[in-house]
C-alpha cells in the first residue's frame, strides 16, 4: 500500500540522475514563483553560478499551449535569446529562472535522462545571457 507509484519511481530516477549531473532541484511550489508554476508537477532543475559570477535576476515563461513568452527582469529584452534556449529544451521545460547565485529550468518532469542531458547543457546558455558586467 505504500509502495511508490511507476510516476514516483520514474521522477527518482530522474532526480537522481540530475544530481549526478550536477543538478540541484526544487520544487517550483516552495521557490516563491508566479502561481502559473507553483504547481505541484513542476520542478525546477538548479544549477548554481561560478563562485564571483552574479547575475542578474528574472525569470521568462513559455506558455504551453500558445508558445508565448513572457519575460521579467534579466530577461525583459531577452525574448530571442530566451526562445533560443526553449528551442534546445526538452517539451514539458516552461519557464528559465535566474538569480544572483543560480540558474534554472522549471520543467514538469515527463521525459527521460536524455530531458536531463538537455536541461544540463542549457545551463551555461542561461548563465551567460544573465551575466551582470
Amino acid at each position: 500500500m505504500v509502495r511508490p507509484s511507476a510516476r514516483q519511481k520514474q521522477v527518482a530516477l530522474l532526480r537522481q540522475f540530475a544530481i549526478e549531473n550536477q543538478l540541484d532541484i526544487r520544487l517550483a511550489s516552495r521557490m516563491k514563483l508566479p502561481e502559473e508554476l507553483s504547481r505541484v508537477d513542476m520542478a525546477c532543475l538548479l544549477c548554481q553560478r561560478p563562485e564571483g559570477k552574479a547575475g542578474g535576476s528574472g525569470s521568462v515563461f513559455r506558455n504551453p499551449e500558445t508558445g508565448k513568452i513572457r519575460a521579467y527582469g534579466v530577461f525583459s529584452a531577452l525574448d530571442s535569446q530566451a526562445e533560443e534556449i526553449f528551442r534546445s529544451l526538452p517539451a514539458g521545460a516552461e519557464a528559465l529562472i535566474s538569480s544572483d547565485s543560480y540558474v534554472g529550468v522549471c520543467w514538469d518532469e515527463k521525459g527521460d535522462s536524455a530531458s536531463v542531458e538537455a536541461i544540463a547543457s542549457s545551463m551555461d546558455s542561461i548563465q551567460r545571457l544573465t551575466a551582470v558586467s
